[in-house]
C-alpha cells in the first residue's frame, strides 16, 4: 500500500550553492572559496545528491526511494497528486515511474511504463467514472458494496478493494478476480513468498508486486490517527495472505477464506494487490506470517514485537545503493530512519544491523537467522511519534560509518541494512518506521598513483633486478594521480642509491587539479645523478586530506655511450627487385658489437619513429612491413642501447614498389535510387532494394560543411548485395572496413560479408551484448572467416565496451594470410584485437556477392542487421595505421 508522502520523507536541507556544470573540480573549488558546500549537479539522480564540502571532502545524500524526476531537462520534486488528462486517463503530477489509471469505462485499469517496457492490468467489467481526491482515485460500487480504490505514489501505486459487508465478501464475481495482464516484452511469474516479478529477456527485473494480503477492521487503533486503514492495516487488524495465480496473460486473486469465514471478522475488509517499478528494494519480515514475503512494503511498518490481536514480530531491511563510494576514505556515514510511532514514551533501543543481500522472496523463515543478520552496527534509544513524545515522529540517526566503509572498501555497490528491536519480546519497544530512509556519507577518494614513468630520457618503471639503462643523468619522474574527487593535489618524489639510507634528491610537484590525463612531475630539475650506480625513485600523492601510500621504486642506471648503426638487408625477393604493393616485405638488421639493445627503423622518414626491433643472440633482428604506396621507398635504421643512447648516424636502403589495385569503395551517399556506386572504378555497384532504405548519417569530417551524410538502413530482416561476385580473394590477405550503427537485437548482426557456399568468406559486425554490469550496456564486435581446418569459424572479438544505441562505430577487419593472423580494430585505434588462425591450410575463398546487412551461414542468409551501414571499403591486403586514421576521419568521396 502507498500513503501520501510521509512526514520527514523530504527533509529540507540548508540552502547550498549549485555547481553550474563544470563537475566536481569546479564544485570543490567553489566550496573552498565560498566556505559553503556546493552541489555537484551533474551527479544528481532521482535518489541522490552529491555535495562538495569546503574542506575538500564530498557528501553523498542517498535516499532509498525517488525524491525527484526530470521533466524537460529540469529536475522537479515528485508529486503524486492525481488529475484527469485530455485522453481521459488519470495520472500523478510528477512521478518517478510513468503510470496512468482508468477514467472509467472499458479501457485498461492500470498502465505502467519503465525502462522501455509497459505492463497493463485490466478490470474484468466496465468501470464507473472515478472520484479523484489528492493521490487517491476511487471507483465506487464496482460490485455491490465493493469499492475499488487506487492510491498513487511517486514510484508505485496501491490497489485496494474495500469490501463493506459479509454479503459483498461472498459475491460470486469476487471469489475469483481475473485481472487481464499485458506485458509483451516481459515474463511475469510468481516466485517464493508470493512475490510477482516481471523480467525482460535478459533477466532484469522491471516491475515487482509484493505478495497480496487482506485485512479487516478489528484493530483497536493503537497507532497514529491520521493513518488510513484503506491504505494499510492498523495494529490489531487481522492480516492474511491472499491466494494468487499467475498465468501468461492474467493475475487471479480470491478473498482468503481464513478471513472471510472468521467469526471475529470486522468489516470493511480490504484486498490489496499492487505493482512497483524495480528499484533498490526493501523488505519486511514477520514471524506471524513466516512464509510470506513483503517486498517493497509501503509504510509505515513495524519493528519489534506487538501483542495486539493478532500479534506480530517484525524486522525491516533496506537495500541501499552506494555506487561511487568504492575504495574511498569514508569519514562519516549516518543511516536515518523516520520513526512515525512508538508503543510507549519510554525510550527503547532499536538496532541497526548489517545483513546479507536480500531478494524479493525473503521471508521470516528464510531471512531472520544469522545467515542474514550478520552483525549489529549501532543503536538508538528513543521513543517518538505519539502524544507526550514528539508527535508526528522524527528521523533517528544511526552511526553506519564502519559498515559503509567496510562495504565500499570491498568494492560493493550496495549495502544491506536492517532495523530490529533490541528486545523482540517487549511490546513497549514496538516502533513503526516509514519506508523512506536516508544514508548520508562524507567521503574522500584517497589518491592513488598510476602510470609511473620518466621522461628525458623515456623509461617505464623497471624492477631492481632488471633496471633500465638511461642516457641522461637528470631524468624527470612522472606519475598520474587517480582521484575521482579531482581535488587540487601534489606529488612528492625522492631518489636514492640502492641500499642507501639517505636520499640523493627530494622534491615536489606544483599543487594543481588532478585528472586521468594530467601528469605530475617535480617543480624543479633533478640534480645530476652519478653514472653506473643502481638508483631508484618513488612518489606519493597528497590531495589536501589524505596521503597515498608511497609507490614502489623505479630502478635505473645512467649510461651515456653511443652504439654503432645496423646493417640493412631485405630478405624478401621480387622480380627485377620491384616489390608488389600491399604485400609484406621482410627486412634484417644486424650489428657486430654487443652494445645495442634494439633497433629503430623508419620507412620514408628521415628520423626514427616508434617502430623497433629486438636483437636476438646472433646480434640481429628482423621486421616485416607492407608498402602502401608505389614508387621508391627508403628504409632507415638506427641502433639503440639499453640506456636509450641512439646511434649518431643511420644506415639507409632504397627499394622500389609497384602500383597495386584498390578493390572496392562505397560511400553510400546517393540518398536516393536503387544503386550505390563503387567509387574505386571497378564497377562493383550495390543494389539497394526495399525494405532497405536510405537514411541520414553523421558527417564524419568535423571540418566539412553542407547537409548530413547518407547511409543504408536495414530493418533486421534483409540485406543488399553487389551485382558482381568474387570481388575479393578471401584466401589471401585482405582488409574490410565499415561504419556501423547496430540495433538492440541480442543476437549477432553482420554489417558486411561475402557469400560463400556454407559459411560466408568473412563476416564483420556486432557479435553480442555483455550485460554482466546491470548499470551499463556493453557491446562485443567481431570479425570472422571460415575455419580453414574445420567447419566452423575463426572469430576475433573486441573487448566488451560501453555502447549506446544510436552511436556509430568504425570497424576494420584484417586477415593476414602470411602470418595467419585475424585482427579487428574499433574506430581509428581505440581497441585492436588480434588472434592466430589455427592450422596450416589456406583459408577458403568466398566467391559470391559482397553483402551489406547479413551473412550466408549454413547455406541461408542470417544474422540480419537492425541498423545502418556507411562507408564500406575493401582492400587486397593490409592498410597501415595512417590509412586507417585517414579512413576513419574521411567522410566525403574523392574523385
Amino acid at each position: 500500500m502507498t500513503v501520501a508522502p510521509e512526514s520527514g520523507q523530504a527533509a529540507v536541507a540548508a540552502p547550498v550553492a549549485q555547481d553550474q556544470g563544470q563537475g566536481e573540480q569546479t564544485a570543490s573549488k567553489r566550496a573552498v572559496d565560498s566556505k559553503k558546500r556546493v552541489e555537484v549537479v551533474e551527479k544528481r539522480t532521482e535518489t541522490a545528491r552529491t555535495f562538495a564540502n569546503p574542506d575538500g571532502t564530498f557528501t553523498l545524500e542517498q535516499s532509498n526511494i525517488p525524491l525527484r524526476t526530470k521533466r524537460d531537462g529540469q529536475w522537479v520534486d515528485l508529486d503524486a497528486s492525481l488529475s484527469k488528462g485530455a485522453d481521459g486517463r488519470v495520472r500523478p503530477k510528477a512521478a518517478a515511474m510513468e503510470m496512468s489509471f482508468s477514467g472509467g469505462g472499458t479501457g485498461e485499469l492500470i498502465s505502467m511504463k519503465s525502462d522501455g517496457h509497459e505492463l497493463t492490468l485490466s478490470w474484468p467489467v466496465p468501470l464507473p467514472e472515478p472520484t479523484i481526491s489528492g493521490d487517491n482515485v476511487t471507483y465506487q460500487n464496482v460490485f455491490p458494496d465493493v469499492d475499488l480504490k487506487i492510491t498513487a505514489d511517486t514510484s508505485s501505486y496501491s490497489e485496494v478493494l474495500v469490501v463493506k459487508t459479509p454479503q459483498a465478501a461472498r459475491l460470486p464475481q469476487l471469489q475469483r478476480l481475473d485481472f487481464a495482464v499485458k506485458a509483451p516484452s516481459l515474463q511475469v511469474a510468481k516466485v517464493a513468498g508470493g512475490v510477482v516479478l516481471a523480467k525482460d529477456k535478459f533477466g532484469k527485473v522491471i516491475f515487482t508486486s509484493p505478495a497480496p494480503v487482506m485485512w479487516d477492521s478489528r484493530g483497536a487503533g493503537k497507532a497514529p490517527t491520521d493513518e488510513d486503514r484503506s491504505e494499510l492495516p492498523l495494529e490489531g487488524d487481522k492480516v492474511v495472505p491472499v491466494p494468487l495465480e499467475v498465468g501468461k496473460k492474467s493475475l487471479k486473486v480470491s478473498p482468503a477464506a481464513a478471513l472471510v469465514n472468521d467469526a471475529a471478522v470486522k468489516y470493511p475488509i480490504y484486498l490489496d494487490p499492487a505493482f512497483h517499478s524495480s528499484q533498490v528494494g526493501r523488505a519486511m519480515i514477520n514471524q506471524h506470517n513466516p512464509t510470506t514475503a513483503s517486498w517493497q512494503w509501503e509504510g509505515p511498518e513495524g519493528v519489534g514485537y506487538q501483542d495486539f490481536e493478532p500479534w506480530s514480530r517484525k524486522r525491516l531491511i533496506y537495500h541501499m545503493r552506494i555506487a561511487g563510494l568504492q575504495y574511498t576514505h569514508i569519514t562519516k556515514a549516518v543511516f536515518s530512519g523516520y520513526e512515525t510511532w512508538a508503543a510507549s514514551c519510554t525510550k527503547k533501543e532499536v538496532q541497526l544491523w548489517k545483513t546479507s543481500a536480500i531478494t524479493p522472496s525473503i521471508t521470516w523463515n528464510s531471512g531472520s537467522g544469522t545467515a542474514t543478520w550478520l552483525k549489529e552496527v549501532s543503536s538508538v534509544n528513543d521513543a517518538v511519534g505519539r502524544d507526550g513524545c514528539t508527535p508526528g515522529g522524527k528521523w533517528l540517526e544511526f552511526d553506519a560509518t564502519t559498515i559503509i566503509a567496510e562495504q565500499a572498501g570491498g568494492g560493493s555497490q550496495y549495502a544491506y541494512l536492517g532495523l530490529r528491536a533490541a528486545s523482540e519480546s517487549d511490546p513497549t519497544a514496538w516502533k513503526r518506521f516509514g519506508k523512506a530512509v536516508r544514508l548520508d556519507v562524507i567521503y574522500n577518494h584517497v589518491p592513488t598513483l598510476s602510470n609511473a614513468h620518466a621522461t628525458s630520457p623515456t623509461m617505464g618503471c623497471p624492477t631492481s633486478t632488471a633496471p633500465a639503462k638511461v642516457s641522461q643523468n637528470s631524468p624527470v619522474p612522472t606519475v598520474t594521480i587517480v582521484d575521482p574527487d579531482l581535488q587540487p593535489s601534489r606529488v612528492d618524489f625522492e631518489f636514492r642509491v640502492s641500499g642507501a639510507t639517505s636520499t640523493l634528491w627530494t622534491g615536489s610537484s606544483m599543487t594543481k587539479a588532478s585528472g586521468k590525463l594530467k601528469e605530475f612531475s617535480p617543480g624543479a630539475d633533478v640534480t645530476p645523478l652519478p653514472e653506473n650506480q643502481l638508483i631508484g625513485w618513488r612518489a606519493r600523492a597528497y590531495d589536501g586530506i589524505d596521503y597515498s601510500a608511497w609507490s614502489g621504486y623505479c630502478w635505473f642506471i645512467v649510461d651515456m655511450t653511443e652504439p654503432p648503426p645496423p646493417k640493412i638487408t631485405v630478405t624478401t625477393t621480387a622480380p627485377d627487385d620491384v616489390f608488389p604493393l600491399q604485400q609484406p616485405i621482410d627486412v634484417k638488421l644486424s650489428v657486430t658489437t654487443n652494445d645495442p639493445n634494439h633497433f629503430l627503423y623508419a620507412i620514408d622518414k628521415l628520423e626514427p619513429g616508434t617502430e623497433w626491433v629486438p636483437i636476438d643472440a646472433t646480434k640481429s633482428g628482423t621486421f616485416r612491413f607492407t608498402p602502401t604506396k608505389a614508387g621508391p621507398l627508403v628504409i632507415r635504421a638506427w641502433s639503440v642501447d639499453r640506456a636509450g643512447n641512439l646511434s649518431k648516424d643511420s644506415n639507409a636502403l632504397t627499394i622500389r614498389v609497384e602500383t597495386g589495385p584498390f578493390t572496392g569503395r562505397w560511400y553510400l551517399d546517393e540518398g536516393t535510387g536503387t544503386t550505390s556506386k563503387d567509387t574505386s572504378g571497378k564497377a562493383h555497384d550495390f543494389t539497394v532494394g526495399t525494405p532497405a532504405s536510405w537514411a541520414h548519417s553523421d558527417r564524419w569530417d568535423s571540418t566539412a560543411t553542407g547537409p548530413n551524410d547518407w547511409s543504408v538502413s536495414l530493418p533486421g530482416t534483409s540485406s543488399i548485395a553487389t551485382a558482381a561476385s568474387n570481388i575479393i580473394d578471401t584466401s589471401r590477405s585482405f582488409t574490410v572496413s565499415a561504419r556501423v550503427k547496430a540495433g538492440a537485437k541480442a543476437t549477432r548482426q553482420v554489417a558486411v560479408s561475402e557469400d560463400r557456399a556454407g559459411t560466408g568468406g568473412f563476416m564483420l559486425g556486432f557479435d553480442h551484448w555483455d550485460l554482466t554490469d546491470p548499470d551499463e550496456r556493453k557491446a562485443v564486435w567481431s570479425f570472422a572467416i571460415p575455419d580453414p581446418d574445420g567447419t566452423g569459424q575463426v572469430v576475433v572479438q573486441s573487448p566488451a565496451i560501453g555502447y549506446e544505441l544510436g552511436d556509430w562505430i568504425y570497424l576494420t577487419g584484417y586477415y593476414n594470410s602470411a602470418d595467419r593472423k585475424l585482427s579487428l580494430t574499433l574506430d581509428d585505434d581505440a581497441f585492436e584485437t588480434t588472434i592466430d588462425v589455427p592450422g596450416t591450410v589456406t583459408a577458403p575463398d568466398g566467391t559470391g556477392q559482397l553483402r551489406i546487412g547479413s551473412a550466408l551461414d549454413a547455406g541461408v542468409q542470417n544474422h540480419f542487421l537492425d541498423g545502418q551501414v556507411d562507408d564500406v571499403r575493401i582492400y587486397p591486403g593490409p592498410i597501415d595505421e595512417a590509412a586507417l586514421s585517414q579512413n576513419y576521419d574521411d567522410s566525403t568521396p574523392t574523385s
